[in-house]
């Protein structure tokens, strides 16, 4: 989900956890981040949409990815 809708943003998004950084637009780095439930990771953005990247991708995360609206 993270990709994807990274992919829509002309700023570059990067997420790090410890000493680890993924691109947001790319799913395997973003596996490659090794994160577990509840490790601190920590987004930055730089470009010309990079505040609403951000707020965005935040918002992702303060929604739980909208995991209370799947049907399992």
């Amino acid at each position: 989900m993270i990709a994807q809708r990274c992919r829509g943003f002309a700023s570059v998004l990067r997420l790090r956890n410890g000493s680890v950084v993924a691109d947001c637009r790319s799913v395997l780095d973003l596996l490659s981040l090794g994160a577990c439930n509840g490790a601190v990771l920590y987004l930055e953005a730089t470009g010309e949409d990079a505040e609403e990247a951000v707020k965005v991708v935040s918002a992702m995360f303060e929604t739980r990815f909208n995991e209370d609206e799947e049907s399992f």
